[in-house]
């Protein structure tokens, strides 16, 4: 059974939003809770619930839902934004439909666009290190065996001056291919926050003195959400991103940790998706793919969503036409947590907010 209590509704999370200037709240019931992000937008704020909230039950998940709206009427948002999910597997995916169906009776819509990523892959840790490497690819296998020998050595930090790493690596990578990364100084506002109360991990491989790819991961009690990542293009030969996933695996399972969330997908529909690459890569750790309810709004003040969405058109339009032209460069404006894509040079466009 899978944990699906995301490290993006812990008290953590929280302060890491604070951090950046967002106010935060959380309001609970019988069988839910949720962490509230108040968001600034141009045409007003609207409250944010970046996977959550988590409920027990569909039951659970109508009062919660009237619950949110009430409470963003209460802090003068415009709309109120939800990733509704259970605590557990089975729950939810057993009563998919019937969530959607509450979403729908609540009067929440889908968004144009999905703020988390909605496809994902969950690897069960309670089997045992054996199990966890058992469901890896031979290779995979291999290479984590003997990875030393081919002079790599895997590190481990909780410094928050650590993430310039990765940082370092996320900014080569964005100037390289046109993508959105997380800055420095947004990554040590992370690390600041969730690394002296041991819910981020910074991982990276090294070889003769220098780093070749790195990895900050976000822990909730039960679940281990592999954020960022970036390895250059030209370390790729020497697989260093794979044992450092493995390391983070059975690390996780030595932590108690349930459940490891690599964090978005290409949708299973759609071979040609430019995540289609390092969803192959994801895929051959191991574990099941899984698919959310993805992101849901509902208005407070009438017509909010409407402009939202032809905002959001006409910055996606820009971002395109930017990303086209030769001064395209990366962008810190992204969502608040990003997704990892090992094999790639850089971390893809899905990010946690």
């Amino acid at each position: 059974m899978f944990s699906l209590e995301s490290p993006l509704q812990t008290d953590a999370w929280a302060k890491v939003q604070r951090k950046l200037g967002k106010p935060t709240s959380t309001v609970q019931g019988d069988g839910w809770s949720a962490l509230c992000v108040e968001e600034k937008r141009a045409v007003g704020s609207y409250l944010y619930v970046p996977y959550g909230p988590i409920c027990r039950d569909a039951g659970a998940l109508d009062d919660a839902l009237r619950a949110i709206h009430a409470h963003a009427r209460r802090r003068r948002a415009w709309w109120v934004r939800v990733e509704p999910r259970s605590s557990e597997r089975e729950a939810l995916w057993s009563d998919l439909l019937l969530w959607r169906d509450v979403l729908e009776a609540d009067r929440f819509h889908p968004a144009l666009h999905d703020h988390q990523p909605k496809h994902t892959r969950l690897i069960d840790l309670t089997a045992g290190p054996d199990a966890i490497l058992a469901a890896a690819t031979g290779s995979i296998r291999t290479i984590h065996r003997n990875h030393a020998k081919k002079g790599l050595e895997v590190r481990t930090s909780r410094n928050p001056d650590d993430v310039t790493i990765l940082a370092a690596f996320l900014s080569q990578a964005a100037g390289h291919k046109h993508i959105v990364a997380r800055s420095a100084s947004y990554l040590h506002a992370v690390a600041s926050a969730m690394m002296p109360v041991d819910a981020a991990t910074l991982y990276s491989t090294w070889k003769d003195g220098a780093p070749l790819c790195a990895t900050l991961v976000y822990d909730s009690p039960t679940q281990r959400l592999f954020a960022h990542a970036a390895m250059p293009v030209e370390h790729r030969k020497l697989r260093p991103n794979q044992p450092l996933i493995t390391r983070a695996l059975l690390d996780a399972h030595d932590a108690g940790i349930r459940t490891a969330d690599l964090f978005g997908l290409a949708p299973p529909d759609e071979p040609n998706h430019p995540w289609a690459g390092f969803s192959t890569f994801k895929r051959s750790f191991g574990g099941e793919d899984v698919t959310h309810l993805g992101t849901w709004e509902r208005d407070i003040v009438p017509g909010a969503r409407r402009a939202l969405e032809a905002r959001e058109h006409l910055a996606e339009r820009r971002q395109t036409q930017r990303a086209r032209g030769p001064e395209a460069t990366a962008d810190s404006s992204a969502p608040v947590a990003s997704t990892v894509p090992t094999t790639a040079s850089a971390e893809n466009s899905s990010v946690p907010h």
